[in-house]
């Protein structure tokens, strides 16, 4: 994980997209899901990740507008 979003809500967020990916990796894995299921696993846990990411920067634009008072952009 990226240090900066370390002690953040998309910190959070990520450190449980790993734990629910894990979980059902194993369950996928155990049930006969093989090398396929890992990789679909670890591509749905990159997208998560780049989706996190780009939520956190959004809301980082957010709170620095407001933070200056400057409008929020439609």
């Amino acid at each position: 994980m990226p240090d900066e979003h370390v002690d953040c809500e998309s910190g959070y967020v990520v450190d449980q997209l790993v734990v629910v990916t894990s979980r059902y990796l194993k369950r996928w894995c155990l049930a006969g899901g093989g090398a396929n299921a890992v990789r679909v696993a670890a591509e749905f846990l990159i997208e998560c990740m780049q989706e996190v990411d780009t939520v956190h920067q959004y809301l980082a634009d957010i709170r620095r507008n407001a933070a200056y008072g400057w409008p929020a952009a439609i």
